[in-house]
């Protein structure tokens, strides 16, 4: 999970600068495959979040899609206490 946090950080560093237009494309399909990988392995490719993110293009739609895994996780992990 800890490979999770850190894409999520770049993730959302990256939204900061898609709200400005100066994205850095190269840097987002980067980021992209290493979210892919993360969610293949702790989902699978047949997992809806998976599919999501493999068609996107969009930096803010990655962000949403690791945002609602974090919250689902975290409210996992306030059920289990």
């Amino acid at each position: 999970m800890s490979k999770f946090k850190t894409l999520y950080s770049e993730i959302e560093q990256l939204l900061k600068h898609d709200q400005h237009h100066i994205v850095d494309e190269a840097k987002f399909n980067t980021l992209k495959n290493q979210v892919l990988d993360n969610l293949k392995t702790l989902f699978g490719e047949t997992s809806r979040e998976y599919r999501v993110v493999k068609c996107t293009k969009s930096p803010s739609t990655v962000y949403k899609v690791m945002n609602h895994i974090a919250s689902r996780t975290n409210l996992n992990i306030a059920a289990n206490m």
